[in-house]
């Protein structure tokens, strides 16, 4: 496989980084994840404006990562070297160059690409999911974004894997709703569409801007803000969005839902 690194394109097989690497020891970086489809990168523009904003909280800056033209033409070309040509999975990253201890003493952030082939899940819906007891997100400023020191999402899926669960539900420290393990949480209660806030630490992410803005244009209403898990049981329909796609909870916990809704039907149609 052929990666993008530092400026290079290289085979993944040659060393990258040295032991002092400060996203190998202490996780300082940011990362996004991409879809390749239909021989284009979707919703681009969105992702490139949430690495601009991550790498300014993180004051992390790279030459390429400021043009947005440059940075896809450089994706595009990698998918070409590994010879993709359907769906493919990018990751991005970009992490501080070495120096320092928890204080770093670089702001030059290094720039490494990844492709591989995106294979579809054919999971209608999640049949089985969980709230979970070991992780507690907070709000502080890089909530938000992805950055590369994800302990708690780990833990996360180690629980999820553990109760032999398809999704974990995190709620923040105040027991209000946040964000599943992989995908922002959204439901539906006549007919308006819910997610949590910003401020209860979830990621903010891209699929979430997209349906609030077609909720935008089409006058559907759409609600954020602090909700609880029994605000959530009485809900319609349940579903976790990344830009991977759409997919409603069969059950949390005890409680069962539906798993088919007209709204939730028009989104997906619509943005997966």
């Amino acid at each position: 496989m052929i990666i993008y690194s530092n400026g290079q394109f290289i085979p993944d097989s040659e060393a990258l980084f040295t032991i002092d690497n400060r996203a190998f020891q202490y996780g300082d970086g940011v990362f996004e994840t991409m879809l390749y489809k239909n021989n284009s990168i979707r919703y681009f523009s969105d992702h490139f404006s949430r690495l601009q904003k991550s790498m300014a909280c993180m004051e992390l800056t790279n030459e390429i990562c400021s043009n947005e033209t440059e940075l896809e033409n450089i994706i595009h070309e990698l998918i070409k070297k590994n010879g993709y040509g359907a769906d493919v999975r990018i990751k991005l990253m970009v992490h501080r160059n070495w120096g320092g201890l928890y204080a770093p003493e670089s702001t030059n952030g290094i720039l490494t690409v990844l492709v591989k082939e995106h294979i579809a899940s054919n999971q209608i819906s999640k049949e089985y999911v969980v709230f979970s007891d070991d992780v507690r997100n907070h709000y502080y400023k890089g909530s938000m974004y992805k950055l590369l020191s994800s302990g708690r999402y780990v833990l996360a899926g180690l629980e999820m894997k553990r109760r032999k669960a398809n999704d974990i539900i995190i709620t923040d420290i105040d027991g209000n709703v946040s964000e599943c393990l992989q995908a922002n949480l959204f439901w539906i209660k006549n007919n308006t569409i819910y997610t949590p806030g910003i401020e209860t630490g979830c990621i903010d992410g891209v699929m979430r801007k997209q349906i609030q803005q077609y909720c935008a244009v089409t006058n559907i209403e759409f609600k954020t803000g602090f909700y609880n898990i029994t605000e959530l049981e009485k809900s319609d329909i349940v579903f976790a969005g990344n830009v991977a796609g759409l997919t409603p909870f069969a059950q949390i916990e005890k409680v069962k839902f539906r798993t088919e809704h007209e709204l939730f039907d028009k989104l997906k149609k619509h943005l997966t």
